[in-house]
């Protein structure tokens, strides 16, 4: 596979990003731990190359996405809040003996709490991949030194709101060697926790230890899903995993996780969610493990849920669902939507990030009462704090005039979904009166509103985070009934 060269247009989205940055006034902490950044490569050849497969692992899709630093726009914080970082580590419990790659890279949002009851998110992700891809953008590469092109799994985690410590663990790098490692032997998840929680992060958090960790989030990508079945059949750290999230990575193991979902209890209530693309390689086991869920869950469990994929997942105990994504990069689609529908603690939530930045000029124009506007949100539009490209439209009302507002993303050949995931807020000057995600189903919104004054306001049409998440869009304006 070849690297491909970035079009005029990435180039400006890139650009818009790196605007995006300087304009929230984020200086990212994130830091190399010490002992990565001075172990010396012993094999450039090969390191390179597990760069290249690294970096590329979306690349089969027509955009690729632009650097995680200026995306990180979202969680820029005030200085009153502890400041977000993530660090790569090297540990002495080590599942897996090539360098100079971290065996974990971890994660802190911008207010996060370390003195509240721990909770962890830990990514399991696919072959061919690695921790620093998927959290870790902004950080310093081992091989060159370059900062790392992320997917912003530590962004999308971010805009969730939750008070959790986000953990990527380091698997096989190389497509087609074992993807465990030592992690098949008994024990060894929970010794490199250890030594992680004990050790590693003790100047960040303080030294902890597992009986600390209130509840773990297991969040499993493509071949990381039969890595949390091995866990979970073994029954490593049974006591604290709570939640289960697969993106299309149900590859077998339904009778390891429905049992590991029946010894649920009223105080601790487990949840699976399980998106796939309907393929013939996870579709029938997604089937049969819904299906051994159902005598017990009964309407706990969903199967192609309507409308938000928030309030599906805060609804019931079991959601499955298939979604038009591509498959390694479907969990960063859903990454914030599933974690803000799990029952895990709160924080105070970020300055909003989907503010404009300072000095943005946003296109739009004027719509009437019954409209029906297509337009294409591109590296020419303006953007907001984390990244989003938008556009601002006005909407003339009477006081008490209630209409339905509905905006549905086109197709696209993004790296995220196959459509354009779209949010869609309506504003009175500043003041936001309502704002949906997914409200339409799936990646589509909807809202109805009731104008509190006669005048104008602003129907904000926005993308669902950065990337190059951009492509086309349709608005309709009705009468709400």
């Amino acid at each position: 596979m070849k690297p491909r060269n970035f079009t005029a247009a990435q180039r400006a989205r890139r650009r818009h990003h790196a605007a995006a940055d300087g304009a929230s006034g984020r200086r990212s902490d994130a830091t190399l731990a010490g002992p990565l950044r001075s172990r010396a490569v012993k094999s450039p050849r090969r390191a390179a190359l597990l760069a290249l497969v690294a970096t590329l692992a979306c690349s089969r899709s027509r955009r690729t996405p632009a650097r995680a630093p200026a995306a990180r726009a979202a969680t820029a914080a005030p200085s009153s809040r502890t400041p977000a970082w993530t660090q790569a580590y090297r540990l002495r419990t080590r599942a897996f003996d090539f360098e100079p790659w971290p065996d974990a890279v971890v994660h802190a949002p911008a207010g996060f709490d370390a003195s509240r009851p721990l909770h962890l998110v830990v990514v399991f992700h696919g072959l061919g991949h690695s921790a620093l891809v998927w959290i870790g953008g902004g950080l310093p590469s081992p091989v060159d030194g370059r900062p790392i092109v992320g997917w912003g799994g530590e962004v999308r985690h971010d805009l969730a709101t939750t008070n959790t410590l986000l953990v990527a663990l380091q698997f096989e790098l190389r497509p087609g060697r074992p993807h465990l490692g030592r992690y098949a032997q008994r024990g060894m998840l929970a010794r490199v926790l250890t030594e992680l929680l004990g050790e590693a992060l003790a100047p960040r958090i303080g030294r902890r230890a597992l009986s600390d960790v209130a509840a773990m989030t297991l969040v499993g990508s493509s071949a990381g899903g039969p890595a949390i079945a091995t866990f979970l059949a073994r029954h490593e750290l049974d006591d604290k995993v709570q939640n289960v999230v697969l993106y299309d990575a149900l590859y077998g193991g339904e009778a390891t996780f429905a049992s590991w979902m029946r010894a649920s209890t009223p105080e601790r209530p487990r949840r699976l969610v399980c998106l796939h693309a309907g393929s013939r390689h996870t579709k029938p086991s997604a089937d049969r493990l819904a299906a051994l869920l159902r005598p017990s869950l009964g309407d706990a469990v969903a199967v192609q849920p309507r409308g938000a994929m928030t309030e599906a997942v805060r609804a019931h105990r079991a959601v499955f669902a298939v979604v038009d994504c591509e498959h390694i990069c479907m969990g960063l689609a859903f990454f914030d939507k599933v974690l803000a529908g799990l029952a895990l603690p709160p924080r105070a939530p970020d300055p909003d990030p989907k503010a404009p930045v300072p000095g943005a000029a946003p296109q739009g124009g004027e719509l009437q009462r019954e409209a029906h506007v297509q337009g294409v949100l591109d590296a020419r539009d303006a953007v907001l704090r984390d990244g989003s490209a938008y556009e601002d439209w006005a909407l003339a009302l009477a006081r008490g005039e209630r209409v339905t507002i509905e905006l549905a993303g086109g197709q696209v050949r993004g790296f995220l979904c196959h459509s354009l995931d779209v949010e869609l807020r309506v504003l009175d000057g500043d003041a936001a009166l309502t704002n949906d995600d997914d409200g339409g189903g799936l990646l589509r919104s909807r809202v109805t509103f009731t104008a509190p004054r006669d005048g104008r306001f602003t129907v904000r049409v926005m993308t669902h985070g950065p990337w190059a998440n951009l492509g086309p869009w349709t608005l309709t304006v009705a009468p709400a009934g």
